[in-house]
């Protein structure tokens, strides 16, 4: 089975016109996006953040149907349990409550996590394909949910929330490893570095570029804070 829906494994042109274009789409929808909410009232608001919801759900679903139908499924690599897959159930959840946690979750975990997977998406199956599409366009509604978290939303991040959301994010390594142990699968990364070309390529081999991750992810936090930072306050 060939085509859009195939199953056929193909290479993928990492920042070829496809994946820059769909980039540079997404890009401009998050902008629009973010403007009209912050145009609108209440009423509209609401409209925009049920979108977004739907949006994420229907492309995670579309992909396990896909998936399930063609065989591919397995608990090994399905289960959201990367960073991504649950940062997608947990933005669609911030969205319907808009508690404070979950915003400070979405729009650090989700904005930093999620902008890495655009950059070097799960395109197995090349940049015609639906997965590409549904892998970018769930990802970039991450990107973008979190974005209006703290703009729309009002939430504003402070000093002190990399750091939590840095812990938040290694405790849930903690968590996530010895499942992987059980099911012999890759989550989070924390077995194997993945197949495709990631910011990993250039780190050695496991243990250490766990440990190297680290730095990068802090790095990567702090700078999320920094369009929010007070010169006054330090």
């Amino acid at each position: 089975m060939d085509g859009f829906f195939g199953t056929e494994r193909v290479p993928f042109d990492l920042f070829g016109p496809v994946h820059l274009v769909t980039i540079g789409a997404l890009a401009v929808v998050g902008v629009c996006l973010i403007r009209a909410g912050l145009a609108t009232g209440e009423r509209g608001r609401r409209r925009l953040r049920l979108a977004l919801c739907l949006t994420i759900l229907l492309l995670l679903l579309w992909r396990h149907l896909w998936k399930a139908a063609t065989g591919l499924w397995s608990v090994q690599n399905d289960v959201p349990l990367h960073l991504c897959g649950a940062m997608a159930w947990v933005t669609i959840y911030g969205l319907w409550t808009r508690h404070p946690w979950v915003l400070r979750v979405m729009y650090f975990l989700g904005v930093a996590g999620a902008v890495q997977a655009l950059l070097t998406p799960d395109a197995e199956f090349g940049a015609m394909h639906f997965t590409f599409f549904e892998s970018v366009g769930s990802h970039g509604a991450v990107v973008i949910a979190g974005a209006w978290a703290a703009t729309v939303e009002g939430y504003r991040p402070a000093r002190r929330d990399p750091w939590i959301a840095f812990g938040l994010l290694n405790l849930y390594a903690v968590v996530v490893f010895p499942i992987n142990r059980l099911l012999g699968s890759n989550y989070l990364y924390l077995i194997e570095k993945p197949a495709g070309p990631t910011i990993l390529d250039f780190f050695p081999g496991w243990p250490w570029y766990v440990l190297l991750l680290e730095p990068v992810a802090i790095g990567l936090l702090l700078a999320l804070r920094l369009p929010f930072r007070n010169p006054a306050a330090g």
